[in-house]
C-alpha cells in the first residue's frame, strides 16, 4: 500500500514527508483520503506535510459544520463560464489588492548595514524555498559541510564563477557560516550560472576544501502549479511602455485602441482592468540627445497628456501605473510608486504601485516588473536577446528573483528587505523595457512581456533596436486563457 501511495501522490506532481506519509496509511482508505486531501488544496503543495494535512483537515471541518447550519435549497445551475457566454466588465464591482510594494516601506539610507541586511534577507526567502526540496532536506552550514569526509547538501549563494582550463567550472560560494569553492563538471553545467543567485548543491568533499558537485538545484517554479481562476467574468490588458512626450508616440494606434475598448466586441467588453507595468512617459534626459526626440519637453506636461489619454477609457476599467526607468522616481530598483504632485492629474480610477509589485486582481496574483534587469539576462545568457525576452523571463522564475546580478545594468537599492526576491509564485508575470512583445506559459505561470506604444527612436536606430509596436496581451481572470491583439 506504502509503494501504491508514494506513486499516486509523485503522479500527481508532488511529494509525501515520511511523517505524513505514515498518518495517511492509517486511514481506513489510504487512497480515497489522499483524492479528497487534493481537492481541498488551495495550492498544491510541493512537498505534502503534516502542516499541509492539518489545514486541509481544518477546511473540510469548517465546510461540514456550516454545511450542517445552513438550511437546504434547491440548487442552482452553475454559472456560465465566460468562454460560454458574453459578459460584461461594467457589471463586476473591482477588486484589486497590493500584496508586495515598496511605496511607503522603504528605509534604504546606503549604509554598509543595509546591503548587509539586503543580501542576508535574499538569501534567507531563496533558501527556505530551496531547503522544502526532498533532496535538500537536511541540510548543513558550508562550515561543518566542508569538514564532512561523506555526500553533503548545502545551500549557497554565489560570488564568483570561474571556468579551468578543462571546461568545468569553479563557483566560490558562501553563506552565513563560511565559505568554500564548488566545482561544477562540465556535464553538470550549461554555463548559465551568475553570480548572487542562490543555490541548493549536492555533493562530496575533495581535497583542499574543494567540494565537488553532483546535483545542483535552484529554487524555481515547483510542478503542479495552477491558475487562481477569478469567480467573475472579467479580464486584463497590459500596455507596457506608453512613452508618452515622445515624437514617435503612436497616436493613431491609441486611438484605434480606445475605439475597441468603447466598442461592443465581447472579449473588449470583458476588460476590467488595464496594467501598465513602466516607462508610462518619456521622461526628461534619460539618454543622450533625447531631447531632439520629444514632442512635450516638460516632465509635469507629459504627466498631464498621459492623464488625458488614460481618462479617454472607459469609465469602468481600472488602471494599475507602474513606474519604469523613464519615470519620474528614483532610478534605483525597487521603485516607490509615482510622486502625490504627479499622481494628482489622474482620475479617480487609477492605482499606482511600485516597481515591482505583486498585486491580486479577484484572487489572482499577478507579479508586474517593468523589466529594466533584462539588460543583465541579455549579456549573461546566450538564449536571451532583446527579441526573446521571455527567455530572460524565465530565468527570473527559475531563479525566484527578478535581478540577481548586483552590480550590472540595473541599479538596486538595498531595502532591508529584497523586494526583487519571487517569494510567491504568481498566476501572471508581466514586463515590459525591451519595447517587444510575447506571452508564453511557464510551469503554469503565464508570462508576458507587454508591447510598447513608440515606435524607433533615433537612439533606437544607433542600436539596431526595432520595436513591436501596438500589440495589447490579455488575460481572462476566469480562465487563464490568454490572447494577443495589434493596433
Amino acid at each position: 500500500m506504502r509503494s501504491k501511495l508514494l506513486s499516486l501522490v509523485l503522479d500527481k506532481g508532488t511529494l509525501l514527508e515520511p511523517e505524513a506519509a505514515s498518518y495517511i496509511l492509517e486511514k481506513e482508505d489510504p487512497i480515497s483520503y489522499v483524492e479528497d486531501l487534493f481537492t481541498r488544496f488551495r495550492d498544491k503543495p510541493f512537498v505534502i506535510t503534516m502542516e499541509e494535512i492539518t489545514k486541509a483537515e481544518g477546511i473540510a471541518v469548517f465546510a461540514a459544520d456550516k454545511a450542517k447550519r445552513m438550511p437546504v435549497v434547491a440548487p442552482k445551475p452553475p454559472r456560465p463560464r465566460t468562454r460560454d457566454v458574453g459578459s460584461s466588465a461594467k457589471d463586476c464591482e473591482s477588486d484589486i489588492r497590493i500584496l508586495k510594494d515598496i511605496t511607503g516601506e522603504s528605509t534604504c539610507q546606503g549604509s554598509i548595514d543595509d546591503f548587509h541586511c539586503h543580501f542576508r534577507n535574499r538569501f534567507h526567502q531563496l533558501s527556505g524555498i530551496l531547503k522544502q526540496r526532498r533532496e535538500l532536506r537536511g541540510c548543513e552550514d558550508i562550515s561543518k559541510a566542508k569538514r564532512l569526509m561523506r555526500e553533503v547538501r548545502f545551500v549557497c549563494m554565489v560570488y564568483k564563477v570561474n571556468r579551468t582550463r578543462s571546461g568545468h567550472l569553479i563557483l566560490d560560494v558562501e553563506d552565513e557560516t563560511d565559505t568554500v569553492a564548488v566545482l561544477i563538471p562540465s556535464s553538470l553545467h550549461s554555463d548559465d550560472f551568475i553570480p548572487d543567485e542562490v543555490l541548493g548543491i549536492v555533493g562530496k568533499t575533495g581535497k583542499n576544501d574543494l567540494i565537488i558537485a553532483e546535483r545542483v538545484f535552484r529554487p524555481d517554479v515547483p510542478p503542479g502549479k495552477r491558475f487562481n481562476e477569478a469567480d467573475v467574468p472579467v479580464s486584463v490588458a497590459f500596455l507596457g511602455d506608453i512613452h508618452v512626450g515622445s515624437k514617435t508616440f503612436l497616436s493613431e494606434r491609441w486611438e484605434k485602441l480606445v475605439k475597441w475598448l468603447g466598442d461592443s466586441d465581447d472579449l473588449a467588453r470583458r476588460v476590467k482592468y488595464v496594467v501598465v507595468p513602466g516607462d508610462t512617459v518619456d521622461g526628461i534626459g534619460v539618454y543622450p540627445g533625447q531631447d531632439k526626440d520629444l514632442e512635450i519637453d516638460d516632465i509635469y506636461g507629459q504627466y498631464e497628456s498621459l492623464a488625458g489619454l488614460l481618462s479617454q477609457l472607459p469609465d469602468h476599467v481600472e488602471i494599475i501605473l507602474q513606474p519604469g526607468n523613464h519615470d519620474a522616481v528614483r532610478p534605483a530598483e525597487p521603485q516607490p510608486a509615482l510622486p502625490s504632485d504627479v499622481r494628482k492629474v489622474f482620475q479617480d480610477n487609477v492605482t499606482f504601485v511600485g516597481n515591482p509589485c505583486l498585486l491580486s486582481l479577484h484572487g489572482v496574483e499577478i507579479l508586474a516588473y517593468h523589466g529594466r534587469s533584462l539588460d543583465d539576462f541579455v549579456g549573461a545568457f546566450p538564449e536571451v536577446s532583446y527579441e526573446r525576452p521571455l527567455a530572460g523571463m524565465r530565468e527570473m522564475l527559475v531563479r525566484r528573483h527578478l535581478a540577481p546580478i548586483y552590480g550590472g545594468k540595473t541599479p538596486i537599492a538595498p531595502e532591508r528587505e529584497d523586494y526583487l526576491a519571487i517569494d510567491r509564485v504568481p498566476d501572471v508575470f508581466a514586463t515590459g523595457h525591451v519595447h517587444w512583445a510575447g506571452i508564453e506559459e511557464y510551469k503554469g505561470v503565464v508570462m508576458i512581456n507587454c508591447s510598447t506604444w513608440q515606435s524607433q527612436t533615433t537612439y533606437q536606430r544607433m542600436h539596431n533596436m526595432n520595436p513591436l509596436v501596438g500589440r495589447v496581451p490579455i488575460v481572462n481572470l476566469e480562465s487563464g486563457a490568454y490572447t494577443m491583439l495589434e493596433f
